[in-house]
């Protein structure tokens, strides 16, 4: 499946993507379940993760037999506030207010450097809520500083959670996957040996554009990663080139802190294009930036500054 958290009325609510549509699915269940909202859908999608695949593969049921009634039922679907047009939905981030984003920093080889002894364990850092924004909505570059980089990555979603998760188990405890852009204001993260003073501004982590369940993606450690910067390619690499892979991140994590659903783990991002080692990308006012996984999709967001911004 394909689920997003999307905004109508004023109101988040949770869907599933079929081509051109977003289905509601608390209203799908309400409507058409046998019998009608016996059992009702958690308001959001971490709720909805935390009630386990069953209650999913039922939605995915009832959204097939929803979806094979269109385009002829659109109009009264839509007007029952069932279906909408993706194209017209605004996109908020899938998991707008997870427990933990958790962060892999230097997770990926830098091309063409002398090969270095692989570390012991991952560099970790730690994100908020207040940085995330869903699919096409903009990032704030404050104006505190001049320096703000942007990297794509694949994140993923924890679905079951636990502790003292083995590498052997750790695809059991992820719901799927979407795409996440970790902006860094490098001037501030330089004031200090530690990386978070510019990891906090607003808007710093787009996040989406769906959650995408495992079913629907080749093996983890077969994706192709690319980011754009105004339609110029400035970062690519294989989620094969990870140093410290899927399994190996959920297990070391989870050794150190309990993984609760909705929890987001952002892999990392490669450090240039091909053989190609890319220094930090930078980006300006108006830059629209794209992180595209093929079986995932491509989360797009442009930058706008802030009053003030350059002064």
């Amino acid at each position: 499946m394909r689920l997003a958290t999307y905004l109508q009325a004023g109101q988040a609510r949770t869907g599933a993507v079929y081509t051109r549509w977003v289905v509601d699915l608390a209203r799908t269940w309400q409507r058409f379940s046998q019998p009608a909202g016996d059992q009702g859908i958690p308001a959001n999608l971490t709720g909805l993760l935390q009630a386990g695949t069953g209650l999913l593969a039922d939605l995915d049921s009832l959204v097939a037999e929803i979806t094979a009634q269109l385009p002829e039922n659109e109009l009264e679907l839509a007007a029952a506030g069932v279906v909408s047009a993706l194209d017209e939905t605004q996109l908020l981030p899938p998991i707008p207010s997870p427990g933990k984003i958790l962060c892999v920093g230097l997770n990926y080889p830098v091309p063409g450097a002398r090969s270095a002894e692989r570390p012991a364990y991952p560099v970790i850092f730690g994100k908020f809520a207040n940085t995330l924004v869903g699919h096409r909505q903009p990032i704030l570059l404050p104006r505190v500083s001049q320096q703000v980089a942007c990297e794509g990555e694949l994140a993923l979603v924890i679905g079951r959670g636990g502790r003292h998760i083995s590498p052997e188990r750790a695809l059991d405890h992820i719901a799927g996957c979407t795409l996440a852009n970790d902006l860094t204001a490098s001037d501030l993260e330089n004031r200090s040996s530690q990386w978070m003073t510019g990891k906090l501004p607003d808007t710093f982590t787009p996040l989406g554009p769906f959650l995408v369940t495992l079913d629907e993606i080749p093996p983890l450690e077969e994706l192709e990663l690319r980011t754009y910067r105004n339609g110029e390619l400035v970062l690519s690499g294989h989620t094969g080139q990870m140093i410290f892979d899927v399994h190996e991140l959920i297990s070391y994590l989870s050794a150190i802190t309990t993984l609760e659903t909705g929890d987001l783990i952002l892999t990392g991002s490669p450090k240039g294009i091909g053989s190609q080692p890319v220094p930090k990308v930078l980006v300006g006012p108006g830059d629209e930036l794209i992180v595209e996984i093929e079986p995932i999709g491509r989360l797009v967001n442009q930058t706008i500054a802030e009053a003030g911004y350059g002064s």
